[in-house]
């Protein structure tokens, strides 16, 4: 009898932990959505924001591919501008199952989470889009024109805003993975090599363009992240 009751109570466990995680990304999820509608009122601005990039007009290949960009344009930046939210919902969630009890330094985790996501993509906004747009148009002549379609413009520049601002958040999630246990210095340690090749791999795979000037634009952040995370799974270890 006390097996089953054992069994039920860890069961019950269990699914409270997991209907917790339904409840917050629910929440995640509602957020989401009230920014990405609250951004289709300004479509109209963040787009002239992303043109400023390019410098010259884009064109519409189909009579609906306008109006799909613009509603993808909103939901980047509702998950951009909701972002602040979810990391502050996810670590509390994260925090309450890893170190009980430390809660209260959800708000301090929150703001530092908050300013790396920003500066990934002011990074991304200032230096790495601007580089290699401009490196992708130095191909075009005066007998062959790129038209940019705006859907794939779009597409092309939130993708790595977005991947910018989240690549930024490993020393947060190193910091909290080496207080729970799970990540300590040695994994570093003699990693420096491999580290390197492995960020120009990522920066070759993720960077706008194939030239070597902007695949280390992309690595260069990418290494800095990584000897961030190794200084602060160090401290915290």
């Amino acid at each position: 009898m006390e097996r089953e009751e054992t069994g039920g109570y860890e069961g019950t466990g269990f699914f409270a932990v997991l209907e917790e995680l339904r409840r917050t990304i629910l929440v995640i999820l509602l957020v989401v959505f009230a920014f990405s509608v609250l951004s289709f009122l300004f479509s109209t601005e963040l787009l002239r924001l992303l043109l400023r990039l390019l410098g010259e007009k884009v064109v519409s290949y189909a009579p609906q591919e306008a109006l799909i960009a613009t509603l993808k344009l909103s939901l980047y930046a509702g998950f951009t501008l909701s972002f602040p939210v979810a990391s502050f919902l996810l670590l509390r969630y994260l925090v309450s199952k890893i170190s009980p009890g430390r809660e209260r330094g959800v708000p301090l985790f929150f703001l530092i989470s908050l300013l790396l996501f920003a500066a990934g993509v002011y990074l991304c906004y200032r230096v790495l889009l601007p580089a290699g747009i401009k490196f992708l148009l130095s191909f075009s002549t005066e007998r062959l024109k790129s038209g940019i379609s705006v859907g794939k413009f779009v597409d092309f520049c939130s993708f790595f805003l977005i991947a910018s601002g989240i690549a930024h958040q490993a020393p947060l999630v190193s910091y909290i993975l080496a207080r729970a246990g799970i990540l300590r210095p040695e994994a570093f340690r003699g990693k420096t090599r491999y580290a390197i090749l492995v960020c120009f791999i990522l920066a070759a795979v993720l960077t706008p363009t194939p030239d070597v000037y902007n695949m280390t634009l992309m690595a260069v952040p990418l290494l800095v992240l990584y000897f961030a995370s190794f200084v602060v799974v160090k401290l915290a270890g």
